[in-house]
């Protein structure tokens, strides 16, 4: 009875009400239609159904060590689909959640402890091997960076440390970077002695992307300069004839046999598809979101850029949820639902709108099939929420990119303050950006930092009927 106070049923039913209510109370919409407000409030509550508090009522966990831990002044979080959330659920827990995002790092810094290294996909006691790349080094370095620091960061940055250096490895059990020596030595993961080369190359590019920017904040600059340097290792795979990621072997030549439209899930023996998870090379060709002006400067020229993720974009499938999602975008999986976003560096945010408006008022509905894909821990809801509020996070960094708003008004409790979004001109006609004032001053940009609405403030968008490409 100690868990339930004697309550009754009656009584623990309106608690757990109550305890919703106070979650799905952190964002409140106006302007919204009634399918609007279900598939929002819908995406909220996915939001914050993993992951998992794991403790008991007096602390106790069982830890990676399989022995009993006591959670002190925390809560412990397992099962983490950080390949997934690292992208949405976890930026937006920084932003409406704090606490809990604090209290899901301080665990993933007791994993590292008590099992030897960060986790890649926790699940209950243990690691699960599921997916690929470091993504626990992604979120705690956001962690850090958007001011929740009340954890173990020292820890956390020396395991992501010796994991990226590949130190200390074990032989058996679970591996946190596989093929790292061979990424070390040729500067990417070569496709003839790994599988997954080249998503695995691309994840790890990201990874220390966020290990330079967290090393930054802690100040040591030589490492932060070592792990910059190593985020551009995906340019070592990319091939300016053919103008696609591809695998390459430790002779550093690409792998002849290339189709860029063939999906992994029809190439049965994985001849063309086999260094490519859960996709196609067209679908990762834009998965480098942690340096979108290095990825644009790949390309032939801006122009190029633009005509081919608007291409992207054009040949997708309109439906949603079909059982083959096309070998263009495709909302229901990971490495592409940011991709949107990338327009915004190339002087075409008009078109950054266009698209992200799209996906919100095609790829979610109210009824069973009202998303692309699997939610993936609500990875895809954590998208709607921010989308539909006129931003969204560049994973890893304290950066958000403006996109376009869906509602006349919008209040995101932050803590003890608010923002609050509001849009002018609102219609269903207008649907692109004209002018946007952050804190009553006019933006100049189609950015800004965490810092800049973490106490909370006012953003407001002036819509219009005719794309704008510049603020004015």
């Amino acid at each position: 009875m100690v868990e339930t106070d004697s309550a009754d049923f009656a009584e623990i039913v309106e608690r757990a009400k109550l305890a919703w209510e106070e979650k799905l109370a952190l964002v409140k919409i106006d302007g919204a239609s009634k399918e609007q407000r279900g598939i929002f409030y819908t995406a909220l509550y996915h939001s914050f159904q993993m992951p998992t508090v794991f403790n008991d009522v007096n602390g106790d966990y069982t830890g990676f060590d399989k022995k009993v831990h006591k959670a002190d002044r925390f809560r412990y979080f397992t099962d983490l689909s950080l390949w997934d959330t690292f992208r949405t659920i976890h930026p937006l827990f920084c932003l409406i959640a704090p606490g809990d995002q604090r209290d899901m790092a301080i665990s993933l810094v007791k994993m590292s402890e008590q099992g030897g290294f960060l986790p890649r996909w926790p699940s209950g006691t243990g690691y699960t091997g599921s997916m690929l790349g470091a993504s626990a080094d992604i979120v705690l370095s956001e962690t850090y960076q958007k001011g929740i620091i009340d954890f173990d960061v020292e820890t956390a940055y020396k395991a992501m440390k010796k994991a990226a250096l590949g130190i200390d490895l074990p032989e058996k059990g679970f591996k946190p970077r596989p093929g790292i020596q061979q990424y070390l030595k040729y500067g990417y993961c070569p496709a003839d002695s790994m599988g997954e080369a080249v998503s695995k190359t691309l994840e790890y590019a990201y990874a220390d992307d966020a290990i330079s920017k967290l090393a930054a904040k802690l100040g040591y600059p030589e490492d932060s300069a070592l792990f910059a340097k190593r985020a551009q290792f995906y340019r070592n795979i990319w091939n300016s004839e053919t103008q696609y990621f591809q695998p390459r072997n430790s002779d550093s030549g690409f792998q002849e046999k290339f189709d860029p439209l063939m999906l992994t899930y029809f190439d049965s023996d994985g001849q063309y598809t086999d260094d490519y998870v859960e996709g196609c090379a067209e679908q990762w060709r834009w998965a480098v979101f942690f340096d979108a002006p290095g990825l644009v400067s790949l390309f032939r020229d801006t122009a190029y850029f633009v005509d081919e993720l608007n291409n992207f974009f054009e040949k997708a499938d309109p439906d949603r949820g079909t059982w083959n999602p096309g070998s263009y975008y495709w909302h229901g999986n990971e490495p592409d639902i940011h991709t949107a976003y990338l327009f915004n560096y190339t002087n075409r945010p008009d078109l950054t709108q266009k698209w992200v408006r799209w996906v919100l008022e095609n790829k979610y509905g109210a009824g069973y099939d009202g998303l692309d894909g699997d939610d993936d821990a609500g990875t895809l809801s954590a998208w709607y929420v921010f989308s539909s509020l006129g931003f969204y996070p560049v994973a890893g960094s304290d950066v958000y990119q403006i996109g376009v708003p869906l509602f006349e008004k919008a209040t995101i409790k932050l803590g003890e303050n608010e923002l609050k979004i509001v849009t002018k001109n609102f219609s269903s006609k207008n649907k692109y950006v004209q002018k946007v004032w952050l804190n009553g001053k006019p933006l100049n940009r189609w950015w800004f930092k965490h810092e800049e609405i973490a106490r909370g403030g006012i953003l407001i968008f002036e819509m219009t009927e005719n794309p704008s490409l510049k603020l004015k």
